[in-house]
């Protein structure tokens, strides 16, 4: 089979390898499409910390296992275990990810726990079963903050995952609020302007008054100033991983304590929620194929990492 291996930071070398073994409960997944995350291409970039290489990256997958539409939970974990039990298995100890601990969907062909496969409805467009991961990631946001119809939800950040917090959001009958800095981002989400409120952090009719919750669906410090802009007992989601503190992280913060707000965390995403969000793909249908901005055949993947770090498109799909 064709894969594309990365055997040191920014050194992706495609090669023939022989297809996958699978265990006795794994099936062999033919790859049609495999989004690229962010994270794939700082992983390009400079590792991480779950990696070892050579490593074959990619884990929002969609395929066919024999005739069987399916995408991929890329989650392996125990199944018996407190968390796993309580449908939390993202938290499990043991828990492993197809592209970081064990090869994942850039190649023709995957290797799979059986378990971790879900039935693509026959409407849907494979490049799109294949944003069914970080979609679930989204929803799992949502329900660890607990949004609620008739809620004010504030999210920073335009990109693929921001807008698919506003958009689960909205679906649920809250009412989003999206800001962000980047006018081109600004202008490329025109197609929901109906379904939420965006603009910049500049813009007065955009973030008046309180919010219930809040997210950040970027990365840079200035972000958790979310907390300020919440009720007396909101809730603030750390959705994305901050690349520091701000300096005035103290002050932030006493409103935890002064003001009995909630800073919790979310994590990927279970398998319910990975099914969830084939259901609203579904739902969407071809509403959501302006996030698919490019598809390129794998031998162009290394050359486009760069434009995935830069945030230059919603989502890139490599398709086989």
């Amino acid at each position: 089979m064709k894969a594309l291996v990365l055997k040191e930071p920014r050194s992706l070398g495609l090669c023939e390898r022989n297809d996958p073994e699978t265990g006795e409960d794994e099936a062999l997944v033919r790859v049609v499409c495999c989004s690229v995350c962010r994270t794939d291409a700082k992983m390009w970039q400079s590792g991480h910390r779950d990696l070892v290489m050579p490593r074959v990256l990619g884990h929002e997958i969609s395929g066919y296992l024999d005739n069987e539409r399916v995408a991929v939970w890329p989650g392996i974990s125990c199944g018996s275990c407190a968390f796993c039990l309580a449908g939390r298995e993202n938290l499990c100890a043991s828990m492993q990810i197809l592209g970081f601990h064990h090869d994942g969907g850039f190649a023709e062909y995957v290797a799979v726990r059986r378990t971790s496969l879900l039935s693509v409805p026959d409407t849907l467009p494979m490049e799109l079963a294949a944003l069914a991961e970080p979609l679930g990631c989204a929803l799992h946001g949502l329900d660890r903050a607990w949004v609620r119809s008739g809620e004010r939800v504030l999210i920073y950040g335009a990109g693929s995952l921001g807008l698919f917090l506003a958009l689960g959001a909205a679906e649920r009958g809250a009412h989003p609020v999206v800001i962000e800095p980047d006018g081109r981002k600004l202008r490329k989400s025109h197609t929901f302007r109906d379904r939420f409120a965006i603009g910049s952090a500049e813009t007065p009719s955009v973030v008046s008054g309180l919010f219930d919750a809040a997210f950040n669906a970027a990365s840079v410090p200035s972000t958790l100033d979310g907390l300020r802009k919440l009720r007396s007992g909101g809730r603030y989601c750390l959705f994305s991983g901050l690349q520091e503190l701000p300096e005035s992280a103290a002050s932030l913060f006493a409103g935890l304590h002064y003001r009995e707000l909630q800073l919790l965390g979310s994590y990927g995403c279970t398998r319910a929620s990975m099914a969830s969000a084939l259901a609203m793909l579904e739902r969407f249908g071809g509403d959501l194929a302006f996030m698919v901005e490019r598809k390129l055949p794998i031998e162009q993947l290394e050359a486009a990492m760069p434009d995935v770090i830069g945030g230059k498109y919603f989502k890139m799909v490599v398709q086989f």
